[in-house]
């Protein structure tokens, strides 16, 4: 419940939830066990795949995806995580934490899922070029209060900045003409 103020719930909201401590994966189960939820497929309607096709997209390998997770390694089970997550019927996703223990091929097969997800993605991240690569805004807990910026984390800092700078370079800033850049040839 909140602290303060009301919280306002869409119809139909479907949410799933990624915790950096990986709590919801069980690790006697094997990879497949755990995203397929003792199904053999994974999807909605005609997009529905097979597990072991569907954890290929998360860089498994069918052996890999028959492994018992308490084998993993902590980047392999954060795959798993996400690859559970995704697979559900959600049209939010809230992330703690999503690139704890990612290689760099991971982390774009991520940023690449999230970008192409339909839904509403809330996630925390200390990775500022994941935001910059995946948020469309910034919510930003400040000192006079909660506010959203358009934008990545770059994004964040440039209207930030922009706004505690002393008006006469406000309108300095505003003022200055675009200068074009030489086309190449």
């Amino acid at each position: 419940a909140p602290q303060a103020g009301n919280v306002k719930l869409g119809t139909n909201l479907q949410i799933a939830y990624f915790d950096q401590q990986r709590q919801q994966l069980d690790e006697n189960q094997t990879v497949q066990e755990n995203v397929g939820e003792g199904y053999d497929t994974v999807g909605s309607g005609e997009q529905r795949q097979h597990v072991i096709g569907y954890l290929q997209s998360f860089l498994f390998t069918p052996e890999r995806a028959r492994t018992p997770v308490k084998f993993l390694s902590g980047g392999e089970r954060n795959r798993v995580l996400r690859a559970k997550l995704l697979a559900k019927t959600a049209n939010g996703i809230v992330l703690e934490e999503p690139t704890n223990d990612l290689d760099t091929e991971t982390l774009e097969v991520l940023e690449s899922r999230l970008v192409e997800f339909a839904g509403t993605v809330l996630l925390v991240s200390h990775d500022r070029e994941f935001l910059n690569n995946v948020v469309g805004s910034t919510i930003a807990f400040e000192p006079q209060g909660v506010r959203e910026y358009v934008g990545g984390y770059d994004d964040w800092m440039r209207q930030r900045a922009a706004q505690e700078a002393p008006p006469s370079q406000q309108r300095r800033a505003e003022q200055k003409p675009q200068t074009k850049q030489p086309a190449a040839t």
